[in-house]
């Protein structure tokens, strides 16, 4: 049996034209009073905007932005991964918000970019087809779509990226102030005996991996008598018991070593499990520090020594740098921007054993 086919009704829009034909005035004047021009009356412009408001007219900002060449959209590529970056996401959205900016948050989908290489430009063509005015992205967005930011760059898009370099500079950085957080963590072991550390840190190449490790280094090595060991861990999911094997191996191979600096706070509960697992006890055999202060930190047994990220400031940042650059107030060459840590101590550090 046959249905009949049923059309969708189409939404209903309120325009401009049902106001002026409500009101008994012309288009013209209900258009440029509604956008905030001068010339009406102001018994006119308070009988226009009443009028609006009580029929419920929204602008079309469809048509607002390709007569002024901007969509008030910025696209964002990046993940709430773990409680820092879900911060970071929130800070950059009620940045946009406030601006009367929209955000659309695309993210990586492992399940269904399986097999489909071109997931990456399809991602990026997805924030070209909606007009963005400017793109935000994070570290592993940048990685895995640094060959097509030119899609971007050719098209005269801002782009800011999060904790991580952009390729052949082509755009701003917002990150946590790296030598800041290193001289954080050093003064504080450093005053507590610790001469000998382990620095577990994400992979090469990784532009806050990378930045952490030498900044620690660094400021270790300006320090009389102090030894500083390697260590280079994968990140993901489903790596923590290879981490944890892997600062094991360690400890050891070089049982001098009284503290590890985990450059995460998921480092650092790896070295947690490491601990356990040589009969060590956190910290009286050996102090762990970590980076970020994630929503577990505080939770762990001891409570975890760490460096607390402000994700919320670094997102607003990052909102309000593609905003300005979008809007022309931001020119010149590319620029990093900076935000300190803050040293949240906790159990998981205390005077280094006298060997």
């Amino acid at each position: 049996m046959n249905h009949p086919t049923v059309a969708t009704p189409k939404p209903k829009r309120l325009s401009q034209a049902a106001i002026a034909k409500t009101l008994g005035v012309s288009r013209a004047t209900v258009s440029l009073i509604l956008r905030g021009g001068q010339g009406a009356s102001e018994a006119t412009r308070a009988k226009v905007i009443a009028a609006a408001a009580k029929m419920g007219y929204r602008p079309n900002a469809l048509v607002h932005s390709i007569r002024s060449g901007k969509s008030r959209t910025v696209g964002v590529l990046a993940q709430p991964h773990d409680s820092y970056w879900r911060n970071v996401c929130y800070g950059i959205h009620d940045r946009l918000i406030d601006s009367e900016h929209l955000p659309i948050f695309l993210w990586n989908n492992d399940r269904r970019r399986s097999g489909r290489e071109d997931y990456a430009l399809k991602q990026i063509h997805r924030m070209l087809d909606r007009w963005v005015d400017g793109v935000i992205l994070w570290p592993f967005f940048l990685e895995v779509y640094s060959q097509h930011l030119h899609e971007f760059q050719t098209r005269n898009i801002p782009i800011v990226a999060i904790d991580h370099s952009v390729p052949s500079g082509i755009g701003d950085v917002v990150e946590s102030d790296e030598v800041q957080i290193a001289e954080l963590i050093v003064d504080h072991l450093s005053a507590l005996g610790h001469r000998h550390v382990l620095i577990a840190t994400g992979p090469r190449g990784q532009g806050w991996a990378d930045e952490r490790f030498l900044a620690l280094e660094k400021a270790w090595g300006k320090l009389t008598g102090t030894a500083t060991h390697e260590l280079r861990v994968p990140l993901g999911p489903n790596v923590a018991d290879e981490t944890a094997a892997l600062i094991k191996g360690v400890l050891v191979a070089h049982p001098e070593i009284t503290a590890v600096n985990a450059c995460t706070d998921n480092i650092a509960k790896c070295a947690y499990a490491a601990a356990r697992e040589l009969g060590k006890r956190i910290p009286t055999h050996l102090s762990v520090t970590g980076v970020a202060d994630l929503d577990f930190a505080a939770l762990m047994g001891p409570p975890l020594t760490t460096v607390r990220q402000d994700g919320y400031a670094i997102g607003q940042r990052a909102a309000q740098i593609e905003l300005e650059r979008s809007a022309g107030l931001l020119s010149g060459p590319p620029r990093r921007f900076r935000l300190p840590g803050e040293l949240m101590v906790r159990q998981s550090t205390s005077r280094a054993l006298k060997s």
